[in-house]
């Protein structure tokens, strides 16, 4: 996500040097506590007991503070008999070397900054930690718990207050309650601010000319972003989607054809056989590509066949399937073509103009939250005369313009303003970008993907582990640090296989610190 704010514990050379530089730009240039010098880089003399936590935008760093254990604290220097002020402690750090760039002071750096502050105490079982706080901040250091002692310090230019934090004084409910966390999911996604925003707005009626004329431009959206000829929209998931596709299917002549080479490819048939369809299952190994010639085949064998279901991206894998060949042999056996594509759209560049029917959601590659899914078409839709429930018959929602039923202006706003800022080329690039990294970087560490590259899509990468390791371990040490990956799903804990998504609105930046927690994992 560009211009999104990280915040993290210091670990690179890069990092320090830079710590160093904001170290002389506050404690000479800004607050002259030390001399000047013509290097214009200030190491503090505890530099080596230090462990700084640091804030990064687009690698700039624009903020950071410290922690360090041992005795004497700066603060023994500046107040005589420290201990006589503050409550018994068995375990007491000091809080220091806060800074934050002035164009950043009045954002959320400084709570940031001091939210990852808190959870390292937490962690390490500090039962106090003591801080010069400053001045003018004094209102949040307290909101957080920081109580204040003893005399104020500091020079005229700069004064600050002694404060400590307990864990009985200080606020969880403020700081640790959210934990900053970072989706590498294929849903839900990380979500852009612009995004975010709109999705807060003050909801309005389905009914009002208002929402009836963004939901027909977002329709209109949908539709040029895969060069499909209609959609209609339900509140619902992928499920209820492929669902209203069987219903549809339902009312066509002749049998079917499933394909299925994962885990989604298999539920399409289990929708199939829970809508009573009439079809032939075709299956291949988890993770290979379908032989064309045998597909051709099977269709030659039973002239019968008269559609195609399938996955074009095999989340469960990462696979691509090749929809396009297998569209050129449907025409050419004049049967329709039906396509789960909600892994695919927003991902890569996907052309629906020669499907029959394809679902897909608003919560992946769309970059918006989950509750919304769609299915797009491109011929006239066959009468169900009724034969179909009301909520899967595609048929109720054309003719009332997509909306006969209640559904939230927020996730319509949310996903319209999503499209909106969609910048399909360069975020096609992105996802790129982070699969090859990926894949460079995993190989270093012997994790090899389950689907060559030029096979899969971009956007996934499912990684087989190696039998000394747990998936379920690998995803929670991550899920610990923030980094959240796909391994939960029971056919990943039972395979041993993790994955990365880059669908959402994620930053290079985040998955390299994601990749260099998964070496240290493997240390």
């Amino acid at each position: 996500m560009k211009n999104s704010i990280i915040f993290k514990i210091a670990e690179y050379d890069f990092e320090f040097e830079k710590i160093n530089e904001l170290n002389y730009e506050t404690f000479v240039e800004e607050i002259p506590q030390h001399k000047q010098n013509k290097s214009k880089i200030l190491k503090d003399k505890f530099h080596d007991e230090n462990t700084y936590f640091i804030a990064l935008k687009n690698n700039e760093l624009i903020g950071m503070i410290a922690i360090r254990d041992k005795r004497p604290f700066s603060l023994d220097q500046k107040i005589q008999n420290l201990d006589s002020y503050l409550p018994c402690s068995k375990a007491m750090c000091e809080i220091r070397l806060l800074s934050v760039k002035k164009d950043y002071r009045k954002g959320m750096v400084l709570k940031g900054l001091l939210k990852i502050v808190m959870e390292y105490i937490e962690e390490k079982e500090y039962d106090m930690a003591l801080i010069s706080g400053i001045l003018n901040q004094q209102k949040l250091y307290k909101h957080i718990g920081f109580v204040p002692f003893g005399p104020i310090v500091g020079n005229d230019k700069s004064k600050f207050q002694p404060m400590y934090i307990t864990k009985e004084s200080y606020n969880l409910n403020d700081l640790l309650k959210s934990k900053q966390e970072f989706s590498f999911l294929p849903g839900p996604v990380e979500i852009s601010e612009k995004v975010k925003r709109v999705f807060n707005k003050k909801p309005i009626s389905h009914r009002s000319e208002e929402f009836k004329n963004m939901f027909s431009n977002l329709k209109k959206k949908l539709c040029n972003f895969v060069n499909a000829r209609y959609v209609e929209i339900f509140m619902g998931s992928g499920t209820l989607a492929n669902d209203i596709i069987c219903a549809q299917i339902s009312l066509l002549e002749g049998s079917g054809l499933i394909l299925s080479n994962g885990e989604f490819g298999d539920r399409l048939i289990n929708h199939a056989k829970r809508s009573n369809l009439n079809f032939e299952e075709h299956r291949v190994q988890w993770g290979d590509s379908f032989d064309l010639k045998k597909i051709e085949n099977i269709l030659n064998e039973n002239e019968n066949i008269g559609w195609i279901y399938m996955v074009h991206c095999e989340t469960s894998t990462g696979i691509l399937n090749d929809i396009k060949s297998i569209s050129e042999i449907c025409k050419s056996k004049k049967a329709f073509l039906c396509v789960d594509a909600i892994s695919s759209v927003g991902n890569i560049e996907v052309d629906l103009s020669e499907v029959y029917l394809a679902s897909c959601v608003s919560g992946k590659g769309l970059e918006s939250y989950c509750g919304l899914s769609m299915v797009f078409y491109n011929n006239q839709l066959i009468d169900s005369k009724n034969k179909i429930p009301r909520y899967l018959d595609l048929n109720v929602y054309k003719s009332k313009e997509g909306i006969p039923y209640t559904i939230s202006s927020n996730l319509v706003d949310a996903l319209y303003t999503s499209l909106i800022n969609l910048d399909k080329e360069e975020k096609f690039k992105s996802i790129k970008k982070m699969n090859n990294y990926s894949r460079i970087e995993l190989k270093k560490i012997g994790m090899k993907p389950l689907v060559d590259e030029y096979l899969g899509n971009p956007a996934v990468i499912t990684i087989p582990i190696s039998a000394e390791y747990k998936s379920r371990d690998i995803g929670d040490f991550l899920k610990n640090k923030g980094y959240l990956i796909s391994y939960e799903s029971s056919y990943l804990l039972e395979k041993n296989w993790i994955q990365l998504s880059f669908m959402g609105n994620i930053s290079h930046e985040k998955l390299k610190l994601l990749i260099e927690l998964l070496k240290k994992f493997t240390e």
